[in-house]
């Protein structure tokens, strides 16, 4: 949801925090949900990037990472067509014990434009889809395969 400036999103799943917290620090987890391919450093300065699809990168660094409560990565693209560089967003994770199992929010800050917002709100909405069908062990929805300024057109017009 876009909120303001801010992409929050905010999701309870079946799973205790320290099972989520690996799904964003464990390359091998993070590729079932988000990603071909990925090069992690889960430390504070460490690297954050993979590939979201075939030549198509998102990259940062770690900033925060406090197993398993909390964890802040900066966020960009490689490809200077997307307008956002390496590094210049901000995503924070945050994961609370619940009776359900754990609240995971997300928010994601520093997206500059209202496309920039609307593009990575439906990514983000997606891939966390994902991301609780493959705890719950079901199959995944289709892996999105739109490059994302084709998917930012998609949704420009579907926004009307």
């Amino acid at each position: 949801m876009i909120e303001g400036e801010l992409v929050v999103h905010e999701i309870v799943l079946e799973a205790p925090p320290e099972e989520l917290f690996a799904m964003f620090v464990d390359p091998k987890r993070l590729v079932r949900w988000l990603g071909l391919t990925a090069d992690l450093e889960p430390q504070p300065g460490g690297l954050f990037r993979f590939e979201v699809m075939p030549g198509q990168f998102c990259e940062g660094r770690y900033v925060v990472v406090e197993p398993p409560d909390r964890l802040v990565f900066t966020w960009g693209w490689t490809d200077p067509a997307m307008g956002l560089a390496p590094g210049s967003s901000s995503v924070e994770v945050t994961l609370r014990a619940a009776d359900e199992g754990t609240r995971l929010r997300l928010v994601h800050s520093g997206l500059g434009t209202h496309d920039g917002r609307l593009l990575h709100d439906d990514g983000w909405s997606r891939f966390l889809q994902r991301l609780t069908e493959t705890l719950q062990g079901d199959e995944t929805s289709p892996y999105p395969t739109e490059p994302p300024q084709e998917r930012l057109e998609t949704l420009r017009q579907m926004k009307g």
